[in-house]
């Protein structure tokens, strides 16, 4: 598990609440899509328009997503999301994000992620490509 960590506050809008004014699940998974993003960022990589032009990257794209829901929250409340990588392997990874408010868990989430790139035979698709080591050893 690496040992870098990066926090993520999220202020919650009357507009990311459902009927009963607790934060709609989604919005959970786009903020850990914006937090994993801020991680990369905090450990020194360039947007993927950069990483395109360095490395073939052009993101990290999702295989799966897992996620508990422990506590709800309102608009008006902070939110805090710790962003992690678990573990890496050959062209994919495994990000954590724990959303809390205050001590209070609110969701837990794992995602399988992979490093892609444009795959040369249809460039309107995508490839997963190795995890690139400086990559690695930026977010480690």
């Amino acid at each position: 598990m690496s040992t870098r960590r990066h926090l993520t506050r999220q202020r919650v809008a009357f507009s990311d609440c459902d009927p009963a004014q607790i934060v709609f699940f989604a919005n959970y998974l786009k903020w850990f899509d914006t937090a994993g993003r801020e991680f990369f960022t905090a450990c020194g990589i360039p947007s993927w328009r950069q990483t395109e032009q360095t490395h073939g990257i052009i993101g990290t794209p999702i295989l799966d997503v897992q996620a508990s829901f422990r506590a709800s929250a309102t608009y008006g409340e902070d939110i805090d999301i710790e962003t992690s990588i678990e573990s890496w392997r050959n062209t994919s990874f495994i990000m954590r994000h724990v959303a809390r408010r205050g001590e209070t868990v609110l969701v837990e989430c794992k995602e399988v992620r992979i490093f892609a790139m444009r795959d040369p035979a249809d460039p309107l698709r995508i490839k997963p490509v190795p995890v690139p080591d400086d990559i690695k050893a930026a977010c480690s």
